[in-house]
């Protein structure tokens, strides 16, 4: 099940474990929530969310962002804030951030296999 990212504050919906707290079972895919239902972190509506970017994990130098879940990929880059495809992780620039939920490179760990 696909998993969603709330594009205001970085709060990842994963469906495995759902929002009990808010009356939401695990195993909940997100399209089933009400329409009604609230970010849990910062009580925006639910068309505020987007799915989370999935990439092919069995290509190397994959890093994924401990805050939210993203992996930054080099074959695909970050075209939308200027990285093109190639990019390896060491080389973006220092200033450069997760681009769903904005954390910085320190908060990135290389994907294992």
């Amino acid at each position: 099940m696909k998993k969603y990212i709330c594009e205001v504050c970085g709060y990842v919906y994963d469906p495995k474990l759902g929002d009990p707290e808010h009356g939401i079972a695990p195993g909940t895919p997100f399209e089933e929530i009400p329409e009604e239902w609230l970010c849990p972190a910062c009580a925006v509506n639910k068309d505020q969310f987007s799915a989370v970017k999935e990439h092919d994990t069995a290509d190397k130098g994959l890093y994924v962002c401990e805050v939210c879940g993203y992996v930054y990929d080099p074959a695909v880059g970050d075209p939308e804030h200027g990285i093109e495809k190639g990019v390896e992780f060491a080389d973006l620039p220092e200033d450069w951030t997760c681009p769903p939920c904005g954390a910085t490179k320190d908060h990135f760990s290389k994907m294992k296999f």
